[in-house]
């Protein structure tokens, strides 16, 4: 392994730019050396509180400098791509947020771009990376409950800690309920997360692949008023609500679910936030993601539970210090960020791939984007047969 000291710049600096910079501290072979942002106010407070030494306000200019390994592209959802092809061009390695593209050809072009001058391309799927899935994934690939064959997901309420502040987010968020920029078209909401839920319903199915998708809207009732979601973000009670998502994976022997009740869709869940439940031949997991909480067993709070046919249950706790933007025991916005950055480091370092790639993310959004088609058709979509050009808007 090359231990020398990776060079880190973060561009865009909101809720996300928080959450990644830590990574980068908490690695001793690596150091965040300059921050670019066109608020340039914001990007001197940010720089100013972790002590960084450059700023930039232009992101050709960024990528001049020769001294930077990585760029770490944490700006607005529709400049994912381009950002990354021009960073891969200037033979910069590249950790982009998620969603990393918002059409198929998006992503493939700035895929192949970072294939062709042979940097790491890691799309940040933090969601792969949460301490509970990587112990949930552990015990899949050890056998504990068999061929794993359904996925149950459900997505509850998240929320904030009373201490999370508006000031770790710019004051303009509209750009994530515009159809192009964020790429959901009429689906902002669905379009920005989904991607999470598919990357963990494959994770966690043993990297099974998902061929086809099915989507059931529901239009807004008048008696369901519209309510705001979480502080820091600027979505609304939706016109058309997507509470229920099903799957088939290439293996027809597998499936999967996902549903939503939370405030946003005028629905109540116990559970808090993301988790998940895996049925496999001879046990289950059931395990706590983003937000998560109310998972109890013998009246505790627990954070993964394993239960297997003719054998005692098992608890798992991942006490990292809880989250810093939500109310929850898992750790979303800290450690799993923190994991995240550690492996991209770690895969240059030593040069190995990253086990979530710019191919992995942009199949994320392909699934997605059956969603959002399946929903405005009213019937199963094939995953393959999502066009390249395709866009929700």
């Amino acid at each position: 392994m090359n231990n020398r000291r990776l060079q880190a710049a973060i561009v865009g600096v909101g809720l996300a730019a928080t959450a990644h910079i830590r990574g980068y501290k908490t690695h001793p072979y690596a150091e965040v050396v300059a921050v670019c942002d066109l608020d340039q106010a914001r990007a001197t407070t940010f720089a100013q509180q972790h002590n960084i030494p450059q700023i930039f306000g232009n992101f050709d200019e960024l990528l001049s400098q020769p001294d930077i390994d990585i760029i770490d592209i944490a700006t607005p959802t529709f400049l994912h791509a381009e950002m990354t092809r021009k960073a891969a061009l200037a033979g910069k390695h590249i950790h982009c947020e998620k969603p990393f593209c918002r059409s198929v050809a998006e992503g493939e072009m700035a895929w192949q771009v970072a294939q062709e001058k042979g940097v790491k391309l890691m799309v940040g799927e933090t969601y792969v990376f949460l301490s509970s899935h990587i112990k949930a994934r552990e015990l899949i690939d050890a056998g504990e409950i068999g061929r794993p064959l359904q996925i149950r997901q459900r997505h509850g309420a998240w929320y904030n800690r009373s201490e999370t502040t508006r000031q770790m987010v710019p004051a303009d968020r509209r750009w994530r309920l515009d159809g192009e920029k964020s790429g959901g078209g009429a689906y902002p909401w669905i379009f920005d997360h989904a991607v999470h839920f598919f990357a963990t319903a494959e994770y966690l199915m043993a990297d099974a692949t998902i061929e086809q998708v099915y989507a059931v809207p529901v239009e807004r009732q008048g008696h369901i008023s519209k309510q705001s979601g979480a502080d820091h973000d600027p979505y609304e009670t939706a016109e058309v609500d997507i509470p229920i998502i099903t799957w088939t994976y290439t293996d027809r022997d597998r499936q999967g679910v996902w549903t939503r009740a939370e405030r946003l869709n005028g629905k109540y869940d116990f559970r808090h936030g993301f988790s998940t439940a895996i049925m496999g031949e001879t046990g289950m997991i059931e395990v706590l993601g983003e937000g998560g909480h109310n998972l109890l067993w013998n009246g505790e709070q627990v954070h993964l539970l394993l239960h297997r046919e003719g054998k005692e249950s098992l608890s798992f706790r991942f006490d990292e210090g809880g989250d810093t933007v939500w109310d929850s025991d898992i750790s979303y916005y800290g450690q799993g960020h923190i994991n995240q950055a550690h492996h991209l480091i770690d895969a240059i370092l030593s040069d190995t791939p990253v086990c979530y790639n710019g191919r992995d993310g942009t199949h994320a959004v392909q699934c997605t984007l059956a969603v959002i088609r399946s929903a405005q058709e009213g019937m199963p979509i094939r995953v393959d047969e999502v066009e390249k050009g395709f866009t929700a808007y």
